[in-house]
């Protein structure tokens, strides 16, 4: 019985979070041109990687005491 109504609360609950707080926001972005992803290739690039300071690089000592 308490199964049952979780499911229902559940599956009424999510889409009506869904379209009060998702729909709006991608709305909201969409009219103002905020792109978080981008997805445009840049042939002039050399590559997309990004670039990772590493400091601690190549030192054995932290391998064996690690916790």
């Amino acid at each position: 019985m308490i199964n049952l109504i979780r499911k229902r609360i559940i599956s009424f609950i999510i889409p009506i979070l869904y379209f009060i707080v998702i729909c709006p926001i991608s709305v909201l972005l969409r009219l103002i041109n905020k792109n978080f992803i981008p997805i445009k290739f840049d042939k002039n690039k050399n590559s997309y990687w990004l670039t990772k300071d590493d400091k601690k690089r190549g030192e054995e000592e932290d391998f064996y005491k690690q916790f």
